[in-house]
């Protein structure tokens, strides 16, 4: 049997009694109390806010008959039992339909109260509308998300390094490097290329000093000891207080772009020397012409006949990227002018062999002037007449040697002429400078003979 409480006693727990209703009245948060039938035997005003109701009308009732979900009034039935049972809290969040704020996402805890026999007598919660930091959770694991899918598809490789850029850490993205992600590991500038290392090393300094993004191309080096360039660049991520807290990058692969810039380097240094060797040509051939033919017109026609052959190879070389020409064809765009459509007079016959662009431009501009040659004064200046040219590979010792025979038969009585011309002079010191081989030409009474001898280092025989 209870103690009567005294009368300044009663005054006291009174004065608690108030107390405690009004701070319970006046927190945003809901409190209640549950019996062990599970009926609410406390409401603060808070709750009966949110529920829409009066004391009186919530008063005594379970979850269930106040209208909750079947599954949500079952789910706090459970919870009250276990809490019961294992005379411990339990916490848990759901959503629930404010009368007038709509859906909402609440956070609560129940919470065992305990009688003076030290058993549970009733269950107490507190409920915190968490919505905000739900929405705000639900964002920023969702910006996560985006950022990490970012990343991880980026082809670039993501990397945070410690202010003083002594630790380092992968965080993601393709790979042009082949240490572990997600680990922080010591960095060292040895890992870039000695050529690259000062250059990158200066880099890093002003950007520390100075606190401004870094940006660095360099070779760094793999466990498998290759090299890969990369595109480093990083900023400066700052705390509240404005120091570093930490470096936040990204690394691009560009191994094969400088790749491509060295090779149009290349490319663009040959055709300047190409440029330069096709102009040092056509202003000899122009003056050889002029030099030699003291008629007008067919000076002109010389000079563009020979043009419209230089033309036709670098054409034919362009079509190939400059990598070399079918020597088939060098023979037929060499050969174009004197066929006019017809190759009966023509016995053409050899392998495929693939010339490099200095020899091409060099044999086609000889064929060609071995062709004009036969077309005004030898085999193909009359219908009988009949131009023969074989090639062959030969192999020795030293490799392959290519032999191309040009051979006319059926025309006039051949005399040697009286004085070297720009034709002779293209054949016997020029082709065979750029050949880098042998040219023996010979003036037979049956028809001019042109045997041409070079190695196969540029070369290739083709399938």
């Amino acid at each position: 049997m209870d103690t009567p409480l005294e009368p300044q006693d009663h005054i006291e727990a009174n004065a608690r009694l108030r107390l405690y209703e009004t701070i319970l009245a006046a927190v945003p948060d809901l409190v209640y109390v549950f019996d062990l039938q599970h009926r609410f035997i406390y409401a603060n005003p808070a709750l009966l806010a949110m529920w829409g109701l009066e004391w009186e009308q919530a008063q005594g009732r379970t979850c269930l008959e106040l209208g909750y979900e079947p599954w949500h009034a079952a789910m706090h039935d459970d919870e009250i039992e276990r809490v019961v049972a294992t005379r411990a809290p339990i916490r848990n969040d759901v959503p629930f339909h404010h009368s007038t704020l709509g859906w909402r996402v609440y956070d609560y805890i129940f919470i065992p109260v305990f009688g003076p026999d030290g058993e549970v007598e009733a269950v107490a919660g507190t409920t915190r509308d968490v919505t905000e930091r739900k929405q705000q959770e639900d964002a920023l694991r969702r910006s996560e998300q985006r950022l990490s899918a970012i990343v991880n598809a980026s082809s670039d490789l993501i990397f945070r390094l410690c202010p003083d850029w002594r630790e380092l850490e992968l965080v993601g993205g393709d790979a042009v490097t082949d240490l572990p992600r997600g680990r922080r590991m010591g960095w060292s500038p040895e890992r870039i290329h000695p050529e690259d290392r000062t250059r990158a090393l200066e880099a890093m300094q002003r950007a520390r000093d100075t606190l401004t993004p870094y940006r660095s191309q360099h070779r760094v080096a793999l466990r498998s000891g290759e090299w890969t360039w990369i595109e480093s660049r990083a900023v400066p991520v700052h705390a509240r207080d404005g120091s570093v807290s930490e470096w936040f990058g990204a690394a691009t692969d560009i191994t094969e772009r400088v790749r491509h810039e060295e090779h149009l380097r290349l490319m663009v240094d040959e055709l300047n020397h190409r440029v330069k060797n096709t102009l040092a040509i056509v202003q000899s051939m122009v003056s050889q012409t002029l030099r030699t033919c003291s008629d007008h017109d067919q000076a002109v026609a010389l000079i563009e006949s020979r043009l419209r052959t230089v033309a036709a190879t670098h054409d034919m070389l362009t079509h190939e990227k400059w990598t070399g020409a079918p020597l088939a064809q060098i023979v037929r765009l060499a050969m174009g002018d004197c066929l006019d459509g017809d190759s009966t007079w023509l016995d053409m016959q050899g392998p495929a062999v693939s010339l490099d662009p200095r020899r091409a431009v060099a044999l086609s501009m000889a064929l060609h002037e071995l062709c004009s040659n036969a077309t005004r004064h030898g085999a193909l200046s009359v219908p009988q007449g009949r131009v023969r040219i074989h090639w062959w590979l030969e192999r020795d010792g030293d490799g392959a040697r290519l032999v191309l025979d040009w051979q006319e038969s059926g025309g006039p009585v051949v005399h040697p002429p009286a004085r070297v011309g720009f034709g002779t002079r293209l054949l016997q010191r020029g082709l065979q400078h750029d050949m880098a081989g042998k040219v023996d030409l010979a003036f037979l009474p049956e028809g001019v003979r042109c045997r041409v001898e070079a190695p196969l280092p540029e070369l290739q025989a083709t399938p």
